[in-house]
């Protein structure tokens, strides 16, 4: 009796240790988060994969490079990823098409980006009756070049043209042919730039854009029944924050590692900007800067000023974590 007991009670022992641990790992899948440019805006999200924290605090995620901020929306409605990482724009883009997409937390408040000039061009005032490259209209470079000509009373359009280039490299080139006289060029490419004798005229500061971007977005619904997961992500990006403060090598390797850029220069450049001046540790979305992003928006499409404001972010997960932290 015994004999035959023991590999009953081993075989009813194995299957509870399975059902456990199928239950657990359904707890606790996989997060599939969209990120949508090497650039050094994505540094913390990178760090925090790279150092294992968003593992370590229970988010373990699968980075996955979709390069438009568009085609991740699309992926995040179809249930095809969990999170985009990416800028508030997007949010306000997809709600406004009728989608239910919440940022749950931004990382950087204020765009930092260089605002350059060809040679002839001494100042802003200078560009009247000129020409000023952008990406494409209602991308970011299109965002900035709009700001910087209101601040020095130039109108768009009708006093400063804006054409669309497709890139921020086809900004460059079309500065070196004398198509446009000046653009938005961010890092890596400021380096390039600047060796081309292009005159930077603004940097971020000057510039002085508010504006929410490296954010993490999400379906509504999520809030509600993906709360916890969420608030692990969010911690985990604080913690990731403080690693890359903590440690700027292992920063700056990771930089080097997702953008394929080995130049001390531009690494040293990149971590200063995107991690120790502009990152924030505790990323609240900024009102300020998703203000300044629908106002934007409703130059061109006026049903912008009907979208609720507190349905498009959420900071609650981030304060019941300041919360808990507190005690």
């Amino acid at each position: 009796m015994k004999t035959t007991g023991r590999p009953r009670l081993l075989l009813a022992i194995f299957l509870c240790a399975s059902a456990l641990g199928s239950q657990a790992g359904a707890q606790s899948p996989k997060l599939r988060v969209a990120y949508t440019a090497f650039a050094g805006t994505f540094t913390i999200l990178w760090v925090g994969k790279d150092a294992g924290l968003y593992q370590k605090y229970g988010a373990d995620m699968e980075l996955l490079y979709i390069g438009s901020s568009t085609k991740s929306v699309q992926a995040l409605l179809g249930g095809d990823i969990d999170i985009v990482y990416s800028a508030a724009g997007a949010v306000v883009d997809a709600n406004l098409a009728g989608a239910d997409l919440s940022m749950i937390g931004c990382q950087y408040d204020k765009g930092q980006t260089s605002f350059f000039t060809t040679a002839n061009v001494a100042s802003i005032g200078d560009l009247k009756g000129k020409a000023v490259g952008v990406t494409r209209f209602g991308a970011f470079s299109d965002f900035v070049a709009r700001h910087v000509l209101k601040k020095n009373r130039l109108q768009p359009i009708k006093d400063v043209a804006l054409l669309q280039l497709g890139g921020t490299q086809e900004i460059i080139a079309g500065m070196q042919n004398n198509l446009v006289q000046g653009g938005s060029i961010s890092l890596p490419l400021t380096f390039n730039a600047r060796k081309l004798g292009f005159r930077e005229l603004l940097m971020t500061e000057a510039i002085n854009l508010p504006f929410d971007y490296g954010c993490f977005i999400v379906k509504q619904s999520a809030l509600k029944t993906k709360r916890e997961e969420m608030k692990r992500v969010l911690r985990a990006t604080i913690a990731a924050y403080d690693h890359a403060i903590a440690d700027p090598g292992f920063a700056k390797r990771t930089i080097g590692k997702y953008t394929r850029t080995a130049d001390a220069a531009i690494l040293d450049e990149t971590y200063k900007e995107n991690v120790k001046d502009y990152a924030l540790r505790i990323p609240y979305v900024s009102v300020a800067g998703l203000n300044s992003i629908l106002e934007f928006r409703s130059e061109t499409d006026a049903e912008v000023k009907k979208l609720a404001r507190q349905k498009i972010y959420d900071n609650s997960l981030l304060q019941e974590i300041a919360k808990e932290s507190a005690k």
